[in-house]
């Protein structure tokens, strides 16, 4: 008998100090977090990785990024089809494109072409890895998050529409000719191949290539950093890999013959820029609502004459 009593007294223990435990908790929902600190994360193992699910403790998506996000992109369409104006703001090369277009452009056309085409494999996996690769596998599966995973990849959307609302209008608008142009006509380059007599020629600046993948590089190291979603070593090693691709997919623009220097160097420039600049629009703001969305995390915990049960909202 005493020692079925000692179990209710420690039972009803247990009750009463989850009881008081949620209580206070429940009063405390509404209290304000200072917005500089963000609120502490929820440990849950519910991930195939065996690492605690990740959570999204910044500002969330509102509708003016939408707009941003459907303006970028609608305005990257148009410019696409919009021909380039028909005086040229920038002619030829300048301060060191000669000696670098001598030194690296390849040395026949179907090899420029070849370099042309890896090019285009890399910048398409530029722009895909931080939606397939990182929002979709690694914090939606992995770590098994899908709310991380949609605020990632709409952020992902709205720097690629950014960066390619920015890179098409300034294409349209400065209308430089690439550098191949000077050869059309001459030799290997027929003048009436379809580089030479569409609107292509005069799309030099800046080089488009270059802006999506270095944006792709940033999204990449900026999600995988603040997120530690693999774990170290391997976030920076993923942070690298993604300018490797973009160092390489740019330098082959140029071995193609398709861009300047100069019209790279400001594609990498600009696409680091907005591939840190919109993300960090989010993670500089944090939020205090993320617990109360994702439930409870219960916790036993020993108390005088039994055990407590710990629950934080």
């Amino acid at each position: 008998m005493a020692k079925r009593a000692r179990c209710r007294l420690q039972a009803l223990t247990l009750f009463a100090a989850a009881t008081a435990t949620f209580a206070h908790a429940a009063a405390d929902e509404g209290s304000t977090v200072p917005a500089a600190t963000p609120p502490p994360a929820v440990v849950l193992f519910d991930s195939p990785s065996g690492l605690p699910t990740i959570e999204w403790r910044w500002r969330r998506f509102s509708a003016l990024d939408y707009g941003v996000g459907l303006a970028g992109g609608a305005i990257t369409l148009a410019m696409a089809i919009v021909p380039p104006v028909p005086t040229h703001a920038i002619e030829g090369p300048v301060l060191f494109d000669t000696s670098v277009r001598n030194a690296l452009r390849a040395p026949g056309l179907q090899v420029r072409y070849t370099y042309r085409d890896f090019s285009d494999v890399g910048v398409s996996l530029a722009v895909t890895w931080p939606f397939f690769a990182d929002a979709l596998t690694t914090a939606w599966w992995y770590r098994g998050s899908r709310d991380t995973a949609e605020q990632m990849a709409l952020i992902d959307l709205e720097a690629l529409g950014v960066i390619g609302a920015v890179q098409g209008m300034t294409n349209v608008l400065v209308s430089r000719e690439r550098p191949y142009g000077s050869d059309c006509g001459n030799g290997e380059l027929p003048e009436h191949a379809d580089d030479c007599v569409g609107a292509t020629r005069y799309r030099s600046f800046f080089s488009g290539h270059s802006a999506f993948s270095f944006t792709g590089a940033a999204l990449i190291c900026v999600h995988h950093l603040k997120h530690e979603l693999i774990g170290s070593p391997w976030d920076a090693v993923s942070c690298a890999g993604g300018y490797a691709v973009a160092t390489t997919t740019a330098l082959f623009r140029v071995v193609a013959d398709m861009h300047y220097a100069t019209d790279v160097l400001t594609g990498a420039l600009a696409g680091t820029l907005v591939g840190y600049g919109v993300p960090l629009l989010h993670y500089a703001f944090p939020t205090s609502g993320a617990l109360a969305r994702h439930g409870v995390h219960l916790t036993l915990a020993p108390s005088p004459g039994g055990a407590s049960l710990l629950g934080v909202f």
